[in-house]
């Protein structure tokens, strides 16, 4: 490729008819066709035991460059060696877009068909013998031609499992738990998981999808971009937990709410509140959150706006002003938490209980509310809640 053009390969040629392409046999030497040979030997190596990922693999070894197969829509099917930016390159070469190139030795090489190709080999070497590099990319797309189908293109597997979780969430049951059963989901109840990423870097759905396949888990999962759909049967749920914990450990910074189990017609539930328990986990930067384990009164109160908060919260900043040693307030925590019985506060406090009236006495002074009055001590205890969402 010069300039930002693209040199377009045509199909792999009879073998009497290369030899125009290439220099003559006696100019190229034993050299040359040791190393075609050994490459095609190979090439053809790879394709029985590794497919098309090892006939890419072997082929950018060959090249000493990278290389890329690109389907017919413009998805990366199998890459070794390329960076982001040659995937974009490649997909421009492939599918002839008008933008700019960067990379400038790129060769494309169709894969089947010249007039109407399954797919797009594209390569960047850096071998220094154009015509042994464009032999092995003739070979390397003829043996493609035979392992990569477009039935089984990456394109396809996310539009099924997108379909599949659309009927799981849906409330038709019937045909809900048709399609359960064909991605292994036999049970009577299943929960709905949330997981969304902290950066952009994180490819969140290969990630998720990993994770299934070493838990041996149904790849029942969804992406529409910044986060990734789950539907997980609940006796899955603590294996699942772990490995997201142990994600977090290593440094992957994902978060994962989990709604509680429902019957197939009603996921749309537990949907609801995955995605309310994955707030939380990003607000309190937990791995996993389960919906069931949260507290509702934290629930409500994590969706009151600032003003309602701080309205809540104004009678313990009074309170605080004017408690220098903290007492005030430490006794009146454990008498809320007490429900109001002075024996047990006093008991809890250490302290005899004509102090704790004492105490209780200022903060009733302090604050114009009643201890006697039961939406009082309500509000102090909310009060109290409230503030231990800051902490």
């Amino acid at each position: 490729m010069q300039n930002g053009s693209v040199d377009q390969v045509p199909a792999p040629h009879p073998a009497g008819d290369r030899a125009s392409d290439a220099a003559p046999r006696e100019q190229r030497g034993g050299r040359y066709d040791g190393q075609l040979v050994r490459g095609i030997t190979a090439l053809t190596h790879a394709a029985r035991t590794g497919q098309t990922a090892g006939i890419v693999t072997t082929l950018s070894k060959l090249i000493n460059g990278w290389a890329v197969v690109i389907d017919r829509y413009g998805t990366p099917i199998a890459s070794v060696g390329a960076s982001r930016i040659h995937h974009d390159d490649a997909v421009a070469a492939a599918l002839r877009l008008s933008r700019r190139i960067r990379v400038t030795n790129l060769g494309v090489y169709p894969v089947g068909h010249p007039l109407d190709p399954k797919a797009q080999l594209v390569i960047s070497d850096k071998l220094g013998s154009p015509g042994l590099v464009r032999e092995l990319a003739t070979q390397a797309t003829a043996l493609l031609d035979l392992t990569f189908s477009p039935q089984h293109s990456a394109r396809l597997d996310p539009v099924a499992r997108a379909d599949a979780i659309d009927v799981l969430l849906a409330r038709d049951e019937g045909i809900a738990r048709r399609v359960a059963a064909r991605w292994g989901l036999v049970g009577s109840e299943f929960s709905v998981a949330v997981i969304r990423s902290r950066s952009r870097s994180v490819v969140l759905e290969s990630k998720v999808l990993d994770w299934l396949d070493e838990l041996r888990l149904p790849h029942l999962a969804s992406s529409d971009g910044s986060t990734v759909i789950v539907v997980l049967d609940p006796a899955w749920l603590n294996a699942w937990a772990e490995r997201l914990e142990r994600a977090s450990r290593e440094g992957v910074p994902v978060r994962c709410g989990v709604g509680e189990p429902a019957a197939l017609g009603q996921l749309a539930g537990s949907r609801m509140q995955a995605e309310q328990a994955v707030e939380l986990a990003i607000a309190d930067d937990q791995p996993c959150v389960r919906f069931a384990d949260l507290d509702s009164v934290d629930m409500l109160l994590r969706h009151l706006t600032p003003i309602m908060v701080h309205a809540l919260k104004r009678p313990l900043d009074e309170l605080t002003a004017a408690d220098a040693s903290g007492d005030l307030l430490h006794s009146l925590r454990v008498f809320l938490a007490e429900n109001g019985s002075w024996e047990a506060s006093s008991s809890q406090l250490g302290i005899h209980r004509h102090t704790l009236r004492s105490r209780i006495q200022k903060v009733e002074d302090l604050t114009g509310m009643s201890m006697s009055n039961a939406e009082d001590r309500v509000q102090l205890w909310l009060a109290f809640r409230a503030s231990s969402l800051d902490s």
